[in-house]
């Protein structure tokens, strides 16, 4: 399946002015739109809401609370704000969906509207849900209602009452869809009107959101994943939940790519989280040439090239510079060309994500169900993305090579594409192998030591897809994240939350007070303050590795 972005067109008001100070004064206060709701066209505002959820679903800070990255010049424990899915969500997602459910329940053939609508209700509990898993207690009933209705100092509701009300809507759109229905169409990017798979992707969130609970509340999340067969959820690639770029403008094409292609040889690519690098290393995972490149390192007492070949950046504060000199001039290794080419896949769900939930909740009880076939299965669906991503990669790395090589002639582009597609090449024949011999294919130890290999495949199966990664690093304590020094508020801990925005003590000054009062008080709007769901006894696993130090730099070449 393909998805598409589509050109969205823009709305423009245009207001009908009179020339009199004084005829026909009482028509003056009418509004002169002339986009009303009877004729606004929900198919585009869908299609725009689609489009901006690419822009959205790789937030950054994620990526390095998971594991899979690490930045040299961000400090991962600053206490500051970050408001990216707070605007988002209340800037976006939440008015424009919320309209179109609005739009669809007053208009006269409403019941000729129950797709639009119900697909609308799915994609909001999917918006909402990353905004309050990102701040915890959040507005939610208050906000992004009607003109008629709206609030304009909304009341923050308990992230508990909130996932009651996921669970209500999730249950609600899928009874409502009908196939017999018109739906969106071809204006739908992501399924393309395809109602099935709609249900399918809101269940499976339901499943998602359900498994979020197991520690907080098993019963809850044992009750959500009962009426839950695999038939009702995202289980083949087919269905998978993603949407991919088109090259008609700029904006419609992979950000990284835009990117490269102004900047070139001066993008400074990420880093490899070394929590990531390490599981894949590890574990001799094919995977690893598609995600890391290699690196060489030069120290001053060594006479030549010491070949570092896969080396992973652990979380560094900047309180140490002898592990900044460890970790720096190059020496830790990069995401792969593969991710700055034009066209991408940027995913919603996958149906990895479904067996790797089905295997936590069979192995606690919470799903009936055998975890090792669960497991087994997601980490085969998640072997064939990564095959996937390679295959559709290469075709277009021509130009990312070329780009990241300025300056250089012909021929040594030529040699460094070549390389380029040997060293991350990922065949079938080395996935087969991985499957059948792999240690880490077989669930072993104790329970805990089983859930811990389900999440650390569960978060290369979902790589870069950063916020599911940080919602389960935070909820299980996995994956380990090797941390450097860190005398300031967090201690080096993973943060559990991130602060409202300062805008809200401004102009929703009394209602964040009383949100404030609910998660412990004045001065508590921090990221060590637990969200509800976060109820893990033991949420900090200690890495077993050291970070490492250096009395002075290595030599960069």
């Amino acid at each position: 399946m393909k998805n598409y972005l589509k050109i969205i067109a823009a709305f423009s008001l245009v207001f009908l002015m009179n020339n009199s100070c004084t005829k026909d004064f009482d028509q003056m206060n009418i509004s002169r739109s002339l986009v009303t709701q009877e004729i606004v066209d929900i198919k585009m505002i869908f299609t725009k809401v689609l489009a901006d959820a690419v822009v959205n679903g790789e937030n950054g800070f994620g990526g390095v609370y998971s594991g899979m990255a690490a930045a040299n010049a961000w400090n991962p424990f600053q206490t500051g704000e970050n408001n990216g899915v707070w605007d988002a969500t209340y800037g976006n997602f939440g008015p424009n969906l919320s309209d179109i459910v609005d739009i669809c329940t007053k208009r006269a053939n409403a019941e000729d509207l129950v797709n639009y609508k119900a697909i609308a209700r799915i994609l909001k509990v999917w918006a909402f849900a990353r905004c309050t898993d990102t701040y915890g207690d959040i507005p939610y009933f208050e906000s992004c209602l009607p003109v008629e209705k709206a609030v304009t100092t909304p009341k923050y509701d308990l992230q508990k009452d909130i996932y009651n009300d996921f669970f209500k809507e999730l249950k609600e759109a899928v009874a409502e869809l009908d196939a017999d229905k018109p739906g969106y169409g071809s204006a739908d990017i992501l399924y393309n009107g395809d109602i099935n798979k709609w249900k399918k992707f809101a269940n499976s969130l339901r499943l998602r959101l359900a498994l979020r609970l197991r520690y907080v509340d098993a019963a809850t999340a044992t009750a959500q994943m009962a009426d839950l067969t695999e038939a009702d959820l995202i289980t083949s690639r087919d269905d998978d939940a993603f949407i991919a770029n088109i090259t008609d403008y700029p904006e419609h094409k992979n950000s990284l790519y835009t990117d490269l292609a102004a900047r070139q040889a001066t993008v400074v690519k990420a880093n490899v989280g070394k929590t990531l690098l390490d599981i894949l290393n590890d574990n001799s995972d094919p995977r690893l040439r598609v995600f890391s490149d290699t690196v060489k390192g030069y120290y001053p007492q060594v006479p030549d090239y010491h070949y570092l070949k896969y080396r992973g950046m652990p979380l560094l504060t900047g309180a140490n510079p002898e592990e900044g000199y460890a970790y720096g001039n190059n020496t830790v290794c990069k995401w792969t060309d593969l991710f700055w080419v034009e066209i991408r896949k940027f995913y919603l769900f996958k149906a990895s994500e479904t067996y790797f939930n089905l295997a936590e909740a069979a192995l606690f009880n919470i799903k009936a169900g055998d975890a090792q076939s669960y497991y087994k299965k997601g980490i085969e669906l998640a072997m064939a993305d990564t095959k996937q991503m390679y295959d559709d990669a290469v075709p277009q790395l021509k130009d990312v090579v070329a780009f990241f090589n300025s300056g250089k002639t012909q021929e040594e582009i030529d040699a460094a594409l070549a390389s380029d597609i040997a060293q991350t090449e990922i065949t079938q024949a080395q996935i087969d192998d991985f499957l059948n011999i792999a240690p880490v294919v077989t669930l072993t130890g104790t329970d805990e030591q089983k859930l811990e290999q389900i999440i650390n495949q569960k978060m290369i199966g979902m790589f870069p897809m950063e916020h599911e990664g940080w919602c389960d690093q935070r909820r299980t304590g996995y994956p380990r994240i090797l941390v450097g020094q860190d005398n300031g508020p967090l201690q080096g801990h993973i943060p559990r939350r991130m602060p409202w925005p300062g805008s809200e003590k401004l102009i929703n000054t009394e209602q964040y007070d009383i949100a404030l009062a609910a998660i412990g008080g004045a001065g508590k709007d921090e990221r060590t303050t637990n969200i509800w769901w976060e109820a893990n006894p033991d949420p900090f696993k200690e890495h077993p590795g050291t970070v490492e130090t250096r009395s002075s730099p290595w030599v960069s070449q």
